[in-house]
């Protein structure tokens, strides 16, 4: 399985969920086994960079470390679709390394907003995209300012201006009785800037609700979706506000990552899209373009790493929960390791099984077994109270590695209520193969 996210709880309207990244690789020895030989790999490319028609979950995220300079940035793109459960989101993060700032927002999308068939291109002949969000229209969520008090049903959500016409939205309501979501049902037509949103009834006081403008779309040529793939975006923090705008182009160095060294989950049911999950990454993509932050514009460069899962990925009832790490380490090395949780929260300094794949320079790919343990130190979110591991030790006895990853930054949280993530730029350093190793990294838990 693997990072890449979450699950939902779609219930009162509100949907969300969260996964990855790396870098590198060097020759094999003796004593090491052998890689997957590439004819077990399932999945063929470019075809399956595009959607898949009745996936019960799809999802590409963009994630890694970004400079400008000497300033360093982590980032998250991620446009999913849980179509089988009827949503869709988005997450989209900036970790400002320098100013210990974070910046992030998971949105919702349902049906009419979203529709399932369209967000993402599936013909192999077409130009690949993704979407959620219209870039043309300046109405695509809601930010609740203040969710007042002494409401004892939803109130009416009213859509005034903008000039455009046509939206509608439901609120939803905490615990208190205060108003805690408002999800956009109906996009409407021809808004030229955020129209104002009104709350009538329910028996409450005081709610504020401010209408969004946020999208992601990602785009990519015909002849090589892995080549000078275009990804847009405007990230509006919850709950600072501050405006983040990402103009970015990735381009990818080598052979495609097939997770578990094949792209089809070992530990899962059969070869079809509703029982099983599939998985590759672009883990060398040459990274170009610009960070809009708070009105300064930054020239950012960097390798970074993309992913696109799909298939079945647990359920609403029943969760995958999971922590993870990747490396891209400056031997050549790329690697994903990761745990799945069935025997509750490890404790610091517990070690447990855990598997990676790894993929050398020469593109070589092994899924192996390894342990990682928690070390040190953890986080706690002072936002949604989940607690997270900042420091995490990986051992890979058949490649003789001993690795180290820590966090940048201690908040690189979504605190998406009911199902916080964790997904956060990092370093890696150790050994690897018996030599000395050091590169960027991400720290990935949904716990």
């Amino acid at each position: 399985m693997r990072r890449r996210r979450f699950l939902a709880t779609a219930a009162s309207a509100v949907a969300f969920a969260p996964l990855a990244n790396l870098v590198g690789c060097g020759d094999s020895s003796s004593g090491e086994p052998q890689p997957v030989p590439p004819s077990d790999v399932v999945l063929s490319l470019p075809k399956d960079m595009y959607a898949h028609p009745g996936a019960p979950t799809e999802w590409w995220w963009h994630i890694g470390t970004l400079r400008a300079g000497e300033r360093v940035f982590g980032f998250e793109i991620n446009a999913a679709s849980f179509a089988g459960q009827g949503f869709a989101f988005t997450q989209v993060m900036l970790s400002d390394v320098a100013r210990d700032t974070h910046y992030q927002r998971t949105t919702p999308y349902v049906p009419l907003t979203f529709d399932p068939s369209r967000w993402a291109e599936s013909d192999p002949g077409k130009d690949w995209y993704a979407r959620l969000g219209d870039p043309e229209s300046r109405l695509s969520a809601f930010h609740v300012v203040s969710p007042g008090s002494g409401y004892t049903s939803a109130p009416q959500v009213e859509i005034v201006g903008g000039g455009g016409s046509g939206a509608a939205a439901l609120a939803t309501l905490d615990a208190s009785g205060g108003v805690a979501n408002v999800v956009l049902v109906s996009p409407g037509r021809g808004y030229a800037s955020e129209p104002e949103v009104r709350l009538v009834g329910g028996g409450g006081s005081g709610a504020v609700v401010r209408a969004l403008y946020t999208y992601v779309s990602m785009r990519a040529p015909q002849a090589d979706p892995t080549q000078d793939i275009h990804v847009q975006a405007l990230l509006v923090d919850d709950p600072s506000l501050t405006e983040v705008h990402f103009d970015l182009r990735f381009s990818q160095q080598g052979r495609p990552f097939f997770v578990w060294g094949t792209g089809i989950n070992p530990g899962g049911s059969g070869t079809d899209l509703k029982t099983n999950n599939f998985y590759f990454s672009l883990t060398r993509l040459a990274a170009s373009g610009t960070i809009e932050l708070g009105g300064e514009v930054f020239s950012v460069e960097g390798t970074t790493w993309m992913d696109h899962e799909y298939g079945a990925f647990g359920t609403a009832a029943n969760p995958v929960k999971w922590y993870l790490q990747d490396m891209q380490l400056d031997d050549g090395t790329c690697l994903s390791n990761y745990a799945t949780l069935q025997d509750g929260l490890p404790a610091l300094g517990e070690r447990r099984p855990s598997t990676a794949t790894i993929q050398d320079a020469s593109g070589a790919i092994w899924f192996v077994p390894t342990f990682v343990t928690p070390i040190e130190r953890t986080w706690t979110s002072p936002v949604s109270g989940a607690t997270y591991f900042m420091k995490l030790r990986v051992e890979i006895p058949s490649f003789d590695a001993d690795l180290t990853i820590e966090s940048l930054m201690d908040a690189q949280e979504f605190p998406v209520v009911g199902s916080p993530v964790y997904e956060g730029a990092a370093v890696a350093e150790g050994t690897f193969r018996g030599r000395r190793v050091r590169g960027t990294a991400w720290n990935e838990q949904d716990l």
